[in-house]
């Protein structure tokens, strides 16, 4: 074998695994198909470290999202990693949405989140003056990070004990033997490595990825949905009216949890995102003006001092959804795949939010599965 490992994708999650297995001792490799990490779902969302409210009591994001929160808080310590622990409130502008609330509160405490309490709407906007509110959860827990300072930082530690970064390598064949052999395209050549286990960290692609070791994704529930997500910045001058993350309360569905304001770690205020389910499967980030419209109307229900021309387009980033449009709630899938007669490979399928968040411990968890 040329490698104990190889991790496929070098986005937050890929690295994260990288840098867990050459901790361990193993010797790893990285193949990405883009010259540098972190170049589609890792950079391209909110960069938010989420507390871990939201998800279903026993779900594998809600068991692992509040302990991870804290996890990463101290390893962007250790690192300096750029970041802030600026909180969130979660608002309910009216009565008919409290009840929705107060739900989002019990799930939070039966899944351990640290720092959740309701407050009231004066709480609010007295830190967020151009917010409206009738009562809300305060996050206390949740904040912001570099994502780039984040990947950067995995990818030193992991290169640090002896992982290969493949960059511009691209996987495009897999051939089960005694391990794997992996071919490649790097340009117009290619090559082929042996490794003794597989990471599937692919992302967008990573149900293609299960493909070509043979996995029927259809049977196994392992499509992937293109959800694209747009943002638009608001003006430095209305930004200062925010001093914490302000989320709605969100669709049912948890497509998404609906066009929040996020900060990033210079203080500028965006709207975003939503979601739109693409009919075609590939990477378009177009952010059209005519969203504008619709991101107004969702946001001046709790920001009622807003004005249309307060909104730019800014940028966009694509969800790997594992559910559908209107299908219920799905789960990250991390599953060691020995029962499908791949033993040593292990998918890491819809890896969304809140991934980021949880990279460190889907890391461990993956580590756990090789020796």
């Amino acid at each position: 074998m040329d490698f104990d490992c190889a991790v496929i994708g070098a986005g937050v999650v890929g690295l994260a695994c990288a840098r867990e297995l050459a901790l361990k001792g193993l010797s790893v490799v990285v193949i990405e198909r883009h010259a540098r990490n972190g170049q589609e779902i890792s950079s391209r969302n909110s960069c938010v470290i989420h507390a871990g409210m939201y998800y279903p009591e026993g779900s594998i994001k809600a068991e692992l999202c509040f302990r991870a929160n804290q996890r990463l808080y101290q390893y962007c310590e250790e690192k300096k990693i750029p970041h802030r622990k600026i909180g969130k409130f979660i608002v309910a502008v009216n009565s008919s949405e409290e009840e929705a609330l107060e739900k989002i509160y019990a799930r939070g405490i039966a899944n351990g989140v640290e720092g959740l309490s309701l407050v009231s709407g004066k709480t609010v906007m007295e830190k967020n003056p151009a917010v409206v509110a009738s009562c809300a959860i305060h996050s206390r827990e949740t904040g912001i990070v570099d994502p780039h300072g984040l990947m950067d930082a995995l990818e030193h530690d992991a290169a640090e004990h002896g992982a290969v970064l493949a960059y511009a390598h691209e996987l495009v064949a897999v051939e089960k033997k005694e391990g794997y052999r992996l071919a490649l395209r790097c340009g117009r050549e290619l090559q082929s490595i042996e490794t003794a286990g597989v990471v599937n960290a692919a992302g967008l692609d990573a149900d293609r990825v299960a493909e070509l070791a043979g996995i029927d994704v259809a049977k196994s529930g392992y499509t992937l949905h293109y959800c694209r997500g747009h943002y638009f910045s608001l003006p430095r001058k209305k930004s200062q009216l925010f001093h914490n993350l302000i989320y709605p309360v969100p669709p049912k569905t948890m497509a998404g949890l609906g066009v929040h304001i996020t900060l990033d770690l210079d203080g500028n205020a965006r709207l975003g995102p939503d979601t739109e389910y693409l009919s075609e499967r590939r990477q378009d980030y177009t952010v059209s003006e005519s969203l504008r419209e619709k991101f107004f109307e969702a946001a001046r229900w709790y920001i009622p001092s807003l004005e249309p021309d307060d909104l730019s387009p800014d940028y966009a980033g694509i969800r790997p959804k594992l559910q559908g449009p209107n299908d219920p709630y799905r789960d990250f899938v991390i599953a060691e795949e020995s029962a499908k007669g791949l033993p040593g490979w292990v998918n890491l399928i819809g890896i969304e939010s809140p991934g980021l968040t949880c990279a460190l411990l889907i890391a461990e968890r993956v580590a756990g599965y090789f020796r």
